[in-house]
């Protein structure tokens, strides 16, 4: 497995950890009736903040554990070289993850014309940002396995 394909495990990892995290934390705190009233948004924005903080160190937590069992099964240093396959598989799956953004930005514009809430379009926009990620470490992953 090359360099490229554990760090995009990793992430899709971190991705999943993450997904699971926001999930189970911000939807315990709309179902107790946190984002209620006028302060919604201010408090929703500080859950984010805190979340946003957890995930960082959950990736570096994931990174570290992964670059030590690779080592531990393979007996292999850490080869961190990149080529011009791994730029551009970095390259393809980043432009796929930005349309997948753009075009998701745009519906939750239309959905905010048609009348959706200023909570929801936030929410929207914090799951899209998410799969767009998880979506770039899974694409990376595909190009890795099918050689381009």
């Amino acid at each position: 497995m090359s360099y490229g394909e554990r760090e995009a495990l990793s992430g899709l990892i971190t991705s999943l950890i993450v997904i699971g995290l926001f999930l189970w934390r911000l939807s315990g705190q709309h179902a107790a009736g946190v984002f209620e009233g006028p302060e919604a948004l201010k408090l929703w924005a500080r859950s984010v903040l805190v979340l946003i903080g957890w995930s960082i160190g959950i990736a570096i937590a994931v990174t570290v554990v992964f670059a030590i069992l690779h080592n531990i099964l393979t007996g292999e240093k850490l080869d961190d070289r990149r080529d011009e396959r791994d730029r551009d598989i970095d390259r393809r799956a980043l432009i796929w993850a930005w349309y997948l953004l753009s075009f998701g930005l745009l519906g939750i514009i239309i959905s905010l014309a048609f009348g959706q809430t200023a909570f929801l379009a936030m929410n929207m926009v914090l799951a899209l940002c998410i799969l767009s990620e998880t979506f770039k470490d899974a694409m990376k992953l595909v190009l890795y396995r099918r050689g381009a």
